[in-house]
């Protein structure tokens, strides 16, 4: 895409009233006859900013990094827990094992997916680089639960952490400047997505970021009418994460709505076509291994975060398999209700607006919700409703959350009879946020007056208003 000449990018600060009232911390709006700075465009802003927080990625791993203490302090109760170091030695990375390869029960089978497995492994290679190339053959000699135990496999587990933040970064990078790019002149959108609370506490647990550019990517290449690489792009996403499908869902919605359905099926193609390459090598290293990553993720219990684990706490149990066929149906009627507003709508819906009400829906009706899993959001909110407040409103239920699973993990708000009231107040904040957040979308379609982004730059036929006619003077 061309970038926007400055003149036309439009100030957050004149744009959006929690911005401007907030302004005068920093001097107060823009001037109606102020010029862009020659050197701190919005993309290099964008830069700095997202570097900011990486920053903070590494600051808030201090208490668990030092001394590689991940191990012997309590990463809930600090704040700083991270699947990176924890799972180094237990997923084979300190042997260099090869994901999906058959370890003869040394190491269980992954449940990470074929680009997240190769991501790690990758991750672990450079590790070994970095510290010397130590001999793997000596440590495959060790049980795993005393290689577990080496001061020296901890120093080396948070060397691999740093390798991975350093990877997440550039994701989160990306990220950024995709969104950027796509909100075409307001990039100044995407420093909602590089200084968010979300981003800044979520963004190092796991390797989310992974599928979330991989997603936003795809979300770029179909608004810039590219649908081969959209559904590449989005292919990967998927191969890398089951959540970038609310994405795919919202593409064959949206296109139905704007009659693109030549690229529907163009996109729709080649995301089950790269889907399908990136399982080949799993497939062939390990089809046994391959299978557990997909039935781990078929028959997934209730647990933490969900409305379902917040029901079995209080003796409401429902039997896994009634659980997976309820959560199918909801799944459906989530895509049916987003259908019905997009479609509803008097204009064109964007791919974003549509792909957060699928992807809200699923969280909530889904049997487990991990604090990362708020970085899936992310990127859709920022892009779907760009405004500071309700972002800001959505994420403080979002960090209430975040708070109370360590609490409640680390047992320091758990009452005397193994009852947390913290945690499930906070699951239900947080999904009454999730909700808020797509009832502004949904009325943001309903009503486009709401919507703070304009409309497409072509209407279909039938929403088009007819010019009114004007008295000829006499």
């Amino acid at each position: 895409m061309a970038p926007v000449p400055p003149e036309q990018v439009v100030a957050p600060t004149r744009d959006d009233p929690f911005v401007a009232a907030s302004s005068p911390v920093v001097g107060g709006p823009v001037g109606r006859h102020a010029r862009g700075h020659p050197v701190w465009v919005p993309l290099r802003v964008l830069v700095v900013l997202v570097t900011l927080t990486g920053v903070v990625w590494l600051a808030r791993s201090a208490p668990c990094s030092a001394a590689g203490e991940w191990y012997g302090s309590d990463p809930f109760s600090d704040l700083c827990y991270s699947d990176l170091p924890l799972r180094y030695v237990d997923t084979g990375h300190a042997e260099r094992t090869m994901p999906y390869v058959d370890t003869g029960g040394r190491y269980p089978q992954p449940t990470a997916t074929p680009p997240v497995a190769a991501a790690a492994w990758l991750t672990a290679v450079v590790t070994h680089a970095l510290v010397g190339w130590p001999d793997v053959a000596e440590r495959a000699e060790l049980p795993v639960s005393r290689l577990a135990a080496t001061p020296s496999l901890h120093q080396e587990a948070t060397t691999y952490f740093f390798v991975g933040a350093l990877l997440l970064f550039a994701c989160a990078l990306g990220t950024t400047l995709l969104i950027a790019g796509v909100s075409g002149r307001r990039p100044w959108d995407a420093a909602a997505f590089a200084v968010a609370p979300a981003l800044l506490l979520a963004g190092v647990i796991g390797w989310d970021l992974l599928a979330v550019v991989c997603a936003v990517a795809g979300l770029a290449a179909w608004e810039w009418r590219r649908p081969v690489a959209a559904g590449l792009l989005l292919g990967l996403a998927v191969a890398t994460a089951v959540w970038p499908l609310a994405v795919l869902v919202a593409v064959a919605v949206v296109a139905g709505r704007q009659r693109r359905l030549r690229d529907a099926a163009l996109t729709l193609l080649a995301a089950t076509t790269a889907w399908v390459v990136l399982q080949l090598p799993a497939l062939r290293l390990g089809p046994e291994g391959w299978w557990a990553t997909i039935d781990i993720r078929l028959g997934e219990p209730a647990g933490y975060g969900s409305l379902w684990g917040l029901a079995a706490d209080g003796g409401r149990t429902v039997a896994p398999g009634l659980l997976g066929v309820l959560v199918v149906v909801l799944a459906v009627l989530v895509i049916a209700a987003a259908a019905v507003v997009a479609w509803s709508a008097p204009r064109w819906p964007r791919l974003a607006q549509v792909s957060l009400l699928v992807l809200v829906g699923w969280l909530v009706v889904w049997p487990v919700y991990s604090p990362q899993q708020v970085l899936w959001l992310l990127p859709l909110a920022v892009l779907a409703r760009p405004r500071w407040r309700d972002l800001l409103i959505w994420q403080a239920g979002e960090v209430l959350y975040f708070l109370a699973i360590w609490m409640h993990l680390s047992g320091a708000t758990l009452d005397d009879g193994a009852v947390d009231r913290v945690y499930g107040v906070a699951i239900v904040v947080r999904v009454a946020a999730e909700l808020y957040l797509a009832a502004v979308v949904a009325r943001d379609l309903r009503h486009p007056v709401h919507d703070p982004v304009p409309r497409p730059p072509a209407e279909p036929p039938d929403v088009i208003q007819p010019a009114v006619s004007t008295p000829r003077r006499r």
